[in-house]
């Protein structure tokens, strides 16, 4: 793959990266950071900043907007930003979106794996799952496709100020939407540019949502606009229609922030890991700072310091943002978890909270490929087949830059008739958790003109689409959890997918499965299916393709459990992991309030992905620089009485 040509090559970042040789184009060749990158950007910590108001520990999705808004409100409030990763500015691996595949593969200098231990129900499988480790976190790295929960997901969280109408006007804040906004759901003037981008392909997007239409689902302009159920769009991209570029929140909120010389007390430490928090000796059990090593990933510790353990004051506040694996791992490490995990790990127990690491769910995800009749130029797989030249469209800043490939999106869910085929027990979980919300889904299905990983595939002469279904509502539950005292120290994770005992989870991707093939089917740039990525149905099944495309299957007791036995040894993750420090109250395994306050602590706060209580009906994106929003309103509030 050309994944080859260019990692770094137009490199103009203020990050101040080593310069790659042709020679170590698409190596896993790591760039070391130079000391400083700009005035308010660090590797290494000004003596001024040993002490601060506030410390938030992640630089991430929640973490820049909540930085940045606070800095926004109090310019002479001294904020510090500490971020494991490098710095994403200018990085084309970022701000390009058809790149965004560079960002993820194991080589990748700006996301990590956290990888699960085997699990029987994924037929001894460990699923390895990928974060953003760079600044900007997810949203630096993640495939950029637009994506909002149901108003109904967040009046589920049943958390006082958390309810969808207290929300909304938080939802608008943070973005431009370029759609329709027929139900006023969103906003018109806020940082993040939602779009088509500079470029789509219509022929295919349209035919995916004809498809999907003829199956008995809406055909709709927005299938976001938080109440949208049963219905098909083409799908909008966090990126500007204007230049093309991501919209990430390093670049939307923080980087313009540490160059307007509006914000001289906003600083970011990049590059540095934080190990715990640090309290002081009193009851209250109030943070007074953090502990953090230099990430050895990109730097090393000053030679002079043997420990390579530094510290840092906050005089207000400290807020953990590092996302669903970083903040619980902090939070254990600061002796604040299950006291049994605590002891195991050798943790001296400074609070029991029992929720910390419980709770982990994400939305399970399959992908199913098939024979496109798009020209194999068309497909968004060109870029990297040697059938366009990458080099000659990053020069010329070609509008297929700003395109992913993921083109459209449905939010579906079983009728009542189809409901009357599943048994009892499936019957029963729907009634108590679906039956009373009308708007809620239990799949996404993602249109992909190209292919979303299955890259064995990738050929100049084939052309592929692919059809992604996310369940959405999961009923497993995972965990995840530290072994040691020490950032090295291995996790404990378990993503649990399809665990549930009633076997909800994967009797739902049966049935997903079934509607997005007779969707594809529908197709008419359907060319057939590629074999290995279907269960592998006998000769004389209903479920075979001996039909013609357009007419419906039929499946056995016996094809079901293909389907099954496939599932379980192919789901996998989107990375929308959630839920592990979760905002409930503390007898239900919640870690923090609804003001972000984790219990039995002072001056410490949560606010990223973790904290959510409950699942959203789409990529995660959105809700975490919700989250980053609401939080900031929160402190603001706070440091104002």
């Amino acid at each position: 793959m050309c994944h080859l040509l260019l990692l770094w090559l137009f490199l103009a970042s203020t990050a101040c990266l080593s310069q790659p040789t042709r020679e170590d184009i698409g190596s896993s060749k790591q760039y070391r950071q130079c000391k400083v990158t700009t005035m308010a950007l660090h590797t290494e910590l000004p003596a001024h900043l040993e002490e601060v108001d506030v410390i938030i520990t992640g630089g991430g999705t929640s973490g820049n907007v909540l930085a940045s808004r606070l800095s926004d409100a109090y310019p002479d409030l001294s904020i510090l930003v500490i971020e494991g990763g490098p710095d994403n500015a200018n990085n084309p691996n970022v701000t390009i979106p058809s790149l965004f595949r560079f960002n993820l593969g194991p080589d990748s200098t700006t996301s990590t794996a956290v990888v699960g231990h085997p699990e029987g129900q994924l037929a001894g499988r460990t699923v390895p799952v990928r974060s953003g480790a760079v600044l900007g976190g997810g949203s630096s790295v993640n495939a950029l496709a637009y994506a909002r929960g149901q108003a109904s997901d967040f009046d589920a969280w049943n958390t006082k100020g958390w309810s969808a109408d207290e929300l909304l006007p938080f939802m608008k804040k943070l973005e431009t939407f370029y759609g329709e906004d027929d139900l006023d759901t969103h906003g018109h003037s806020g940082p993040i540019e939602v779009s088509f981008g500079k470029h789509v392909n219509e022929p295919l997007m349209d035919d995916f949502v004809t498809a999907v239409n003829e199956t008995g689902y809406n055909k709709v302009s927005d299938v976001h606009n938080l109440k949208a159920i049963d219905a098909v769009a083409r799908n909008f991209r966090y990126a500007s229609p204007k230049d093309g570029k991501r919209q990430d929140t390093a670049h939307k909120y923080l980087h313009p922030r540490l160059h307007d010389n509006k914000h001289p007390n906003l600083n970011v430490l990049v590059g540095a890991q934080v190990n715990k928090i640090l309290f002081g000796d009193g009851p209250a059990k109030e943070a007074t700072g953090i502990e953090y090593r230099l990430n050895p990933k990109f730097q090393t510790a000053n030679e002079s310091d043997s420990s390579g353990v530094y510290s840092i004051k906050a005089r207000k506040l400290v807020v953990v943002s590092a996302g669903v694996f970083g903040s619980p791992l902090i939070l254990e490490r600061s002796g604040l978890g299950d006291k049994k995990v605590l002891d195991a790990a050798g943790i001296k127990v400074t609070r029991e909270l029992p929720g910390v690491g419980h709770e982990y769910h994400d939305h399970q995800a399959m992908s199913f490929v098939y024979k496109s009749k798009v020209a194999p130029v068309d497909t968004a797989d060109s870029l990297f087949t040697g059938l366009r030249n990458l080099t000659d469209l990053i020069q010329n800043d070609d509008p297929i830059l700003s395109w992913t490939g993921i083109d459209a999106m449905a939010k579906i869910r079983p009728n009542t008739t189809t409901l009357a085929e599943f048994r009892d027990q499936y019957r029963a979980t729907w009634e108590r958790e679906f039956s009373n919300l009308p708007t809620k889904p239990l799949f996404l299905l993602a249109l992909i003109n190209g292919l979303l990983a299955d890259v064995d595939l990738l050929s100049p002469k084939a052309a592929y689409f692919t059809i992604a279904p996310f369940l959405v509502h999961p009923k497993s539950r995972g965990h995840v959890h530290i072994t040691g005292p020490g950032i090295d120290d291995p996790v404990d994770f378990r993503t649990g997918f399809v665990s549930d005992s009633d076997d909800f989870d994967v009797l739902s991707h049966v049935w997903a499965y079934k509607r997005q093939r007779e969707a594809a089917r529908r197709m008419k740039f359907y060319d057939g299916e590629v074999a290995s990525k279907h269960p592998p149905f006998p000769e004389g099944s209903g479920a075979s393709l001996a039909k013609p495309p357009g007419e419906g299957l039929t499946y056995s007791a016996a094809d079901d459990e293909l389907i099954k036995t496939f599932v379980r040894e192919r789901v996998g993750t989107i990375s929308h992991g959630l839920g592990t420090c979760r905002m409930a109250p503390e007898q239900e395994m919640g870690v923090v309030d609804a003001s972000l306050n984790v219990y039995g602590t002072e001056r410490l706060k949560v606010a990223d992905m973790s904290i959510a209580p409950g699942n959203v009906s789409g990529n995660t994106m959105n809700t975490a620089v919700l989250i980053g929003e609401k939080a900031a309103d929160i402190i603001i509030k706070e440091l104002s009485s």
